[in-house]
């Protein structure tokens, strides 16, 4: 199986902006989908497959997808981005492939942002040392829609600009497949 992360439209088969509803159907139906067992919490936005993958929707202000954060799988899931494999290359590895083709943050907790793509990873810790195998992979990476960062002045301000602060304004062109089976 390979998601693909379009931000800001997609990861995956779960389009931002969708009903929070029609992604959760979605996500339900993917192959090796584990329903929560009996009597055990559910998380109600969080689900989990066979492969170890995790994937959580988040909603924005109106109850749409305004983000999808994925938990890197065990096996047999690849997702990319732009065809960089991001859970298949080190920390380092990917911080430099993304430098390639965008403006990238290293946060103080060993996390990084691709602000200008809406792409935030995160890891639980970073290596102690270049021995050390904790920390060496990003363990999540989420894909936000645009104002998923913003503050209320940001959105007063987005709203009174000039294109009335929709976030849609601009061409949509071909869309290539976000999900392979």
């Amino acid at each position: 199986m390979r998601f693909h992360l379009d931000p800001p439209r997609a990861a995956g088969p779960v389009g931002l902006g969708m009903p929070m509803r029609a992604a959760q159907e979605v996500l339900r139906n993917l192959d090796g989908y584990r329903p929560p067992a009996p009597g055990a919490p559910v998380h109600g936005t969080l689900t989990h497959y066979d492969t170890g993958l995790s994937i959580s929707v988040g909603p924005d202000g109106s109850g749409r997808v305004g983000a999808v954060e994925i938990w890197r799988p065990r096996t047999g899931v690849t997702v990319l981005f732009r065809e960089i494999p991001v859970f298949d290359l080190t920390a380092d590895e990917l911080t430099d492939a993304l430098r390639r083709i965008t403006r990238v943050e290293a946060t103080e907790d060993g996390g990084l942002t691709a602000p200008d793509l809406l792409l935030a990873f995160w890891r639980s810790g970073v290596p102690d040392d270049p021995d050390d195998e904790d920390g060496r992979y990003f363990e999540s990476v989420l894909v936000a829609a645009p104002g998923y960062y913003d503050t209320p002045a940001d959105r007063f301000a987005a709203a009174s600009g000039p294109d009335g602060g929709d976030p849609a304004a601009g061409g949509k062109g071909g869309q290539p497949a976000l999900f392979e089976p």
